[in-house]
């Protein structure tokens, strides 16, 4: 008889969890809180615009890294199109100097020293370290707990040769890096590599899968790739409940049985895994009653990703010759909430998408970042016109600084929405409003948490709250892990079946 798996969440980890089962045996449904799949990975229609949050890019677009494969097994990569930019970002500061930071890393290299002569031995260190990195991959086939001493040994083998490189730059966060460098403005481009108290080898590592052009974004943007594997998902025979909520985790003899809905309904099932939010899941839906103690110390104590006001805005007009990802300063500095105070803005010109916008008119997005998500959701939940008129004043400050930057954006204005924490934390429930779960920072690393909790059987998490740094590649293979862990617990082979062309037979790969 084919046991059962409930997974709550239908993000991209337990979409993942779901499809392994599936290529397993399993009989799966995924009960997701919100009416579509994807989790954070979304976007969303606003109009004439496809407004767009999550893939800036993804690492795997390309077979030189063994993401690649990862993905393959649940979608076809050959059927989307990427687009590998010449830049990451580009960096200004107020009297119009800027520094352009190129994915390829001897491009970079040179941009560097021309804009920075008094870093040359410094910007060399930090060039030489990407080009380093670009023959380092993560070859993924079994999960950690399952791994033997020769599969130990074997990772082992593949990290040494760069162990003087993680040595040197696991415990330096990317703020404290950049204080390594004299040039201003280059101090500037460091910090803001990614999250400024993120661990600077992540940076490194980014900018070396760029280098390789594995690290692309995908046409379509976010909502189209979740798409795709929900849609891989159903085909192979998984069901999916949207609008509904988990309101609890069943458990009988210190076992996982079930869940129950917000609405009474309850269902029961062999395993129970979650996908969703991690406090939720451990502290509501199990009241405390399990856990784990690197779990438990990471609530009390681990760093999250921040949370977001997001703005997007509809332009009539095109933006040629712009970066596609820019970060400016404002004219004056510009206040989200109370704790919160920005002097630049992070923009994303989307004109290299063309399915985001009609043809001649383009897609611009900001990233602000805050920690203060009580205040946002304070606001939504006890006064709902302050909320708004909040959301307005943050919008119009954006359109005025862009208009100051870009010129001729309040003319062509036509669609404006902006998203807080608040949004997030209806939509996706995260634990603070976090747009990716755990930092990985130089203090915690990148360690991954069990996926266990203390005293519970059949019971599994994953996704984001146990997959230590975020991203897509993570929460991939946190669903494929778990499957696998379950797989091994029923004394069967873990089995994966590729996606193939309609009408042809697909072949069963054997993971020993």
């Amino acid at each position: 008889m084919k046991k059962k798996v409930i997974i709550i969440g239908g993000g991209m980890a337990g979409l993942s969890a779901g499809c392994y089962l599936r290529m397993n045996g399993y009989e799966t449904e995924i009960f997701e809180m919100h009416n579509v799949p994807g989790g954070v990975c979304t976007s969303w229609r606003k109009g004439d615009y496809m407004v767009d949050l999550c893939v800036h890019w993804l690492v795997g677009s390309g077979k030189a890294n063994s993401f690649y494969n990862r993905w393959n097994e649940l979608i076809d990569m050959g059927n989307i199109r990427f687009v590998d930019h010449e830049e990451y970002a580009r960096v200004e500061d107020e009297n119009g100097n800027f520094i352009r930071l190129f994915t390829n890393a001897n491009r970079l290299e040179e941009e560097l020293l021309e804009k920075a002569p008094e870093d040359e031995v410094e910007i060399r260190r930090f060039t030489n370290a990407i080009r380093r990195l670009s023959t380092l991959d993560f070859p993924s086939e079994k999960a950690e707990e399952l791994a033997n001493l020769w599969d130990r040994m074997k990772m082992a083998w593949n990290i040494l040769p760069y162990m003087g490189l993680f040595g040197r730059y696991m415990r330096l966060s990317n703020k404290d890096y950049a204080q390594r460098f004299k040039n201003p403005l280059l101090r500037k481009a460091v910090t803001n590599l990614f999250e400024p108290d993120m661990t600077v080898i992540f940076s490194m590592m980014t900018l070396a899968w760029m280098h390789n052009k594995t690290a692309g974004y995908p046409i379509g943007g976010s909502m189209r790739f979740a798409l795709k594997v929900a849609s891989r998902y159903r085909r192979l025979g998984g069901k999916i409940h949207f609008d509904s909520r988990v309101e609890k985790i069943l458990t009988e003899n210190g076992k996982a049985t079930g869940i129950q809905l917000a609405d009474g309904n309850r269902h029961l099932a062999d395993y129970v895994i979650s996908a969703a939010d991690g406090y939720s899941t451990v502290y509501k839906m199990l009241d405390g009653r399990y856990n784990n103690p690197e779990l438990q110390k990471a609530f009390e104590n681990r760093p999250t990703f921040p949370s977001l006001v997001f703005v997007a805005l509809g332009i009539g007009r095109a933006f040629e010759g712009e970066p596609h990802s820019l970060l400016f300063p404002l004219c004056t500095p510009l206040m989200v909430d109370p704790e919160t105070t920005i002097k630049d803005l992070y923009l994303r010109i989307h004109h290299f998408d063309p399915t985001l916008a009609p043809e001649g008119k383009t897609l611009l997005s900001v990233m602000i970042e805050t920690y203060n998500y009580p205040f946002w959701q304070k606001l939504h939940e006890e006064a709902p016109d302050q909320y708004r008129a909040e959301k307005q004043r943050i919008a119009d400050s954006v359109v005025h600084a862009l208009e100051h930057r870009l010129g001729d954006i309040s003319a062509h204005l036509e669609m404006v929405d902006v998203a807080t924490p608040a949004t997030f934390i209806h939509y996706t429930n995260n634990w603070k409003g976090s747009f990716e779960g755990w930092l990985a920072t130089p203090e915690t690393g990148m360690q991954q948490i069990p996926r266990k909790l203390d005293g519970l059987e059949n019971f599994y998490l994953c996704g984001q709250w146990v997959a230590v740094g975020g991203g897509l590649p993570t929460v991939l293979l946190s669903g494929r892990d778990v499957a696998q862990l379950i797989c091994h617990e029923d004394g069967q082979p873990f089995v994966v079946t590729p996606p193939v062309e309609e009408g042809k037979h697909e072949k069963s790969k054997i993971i020993h």
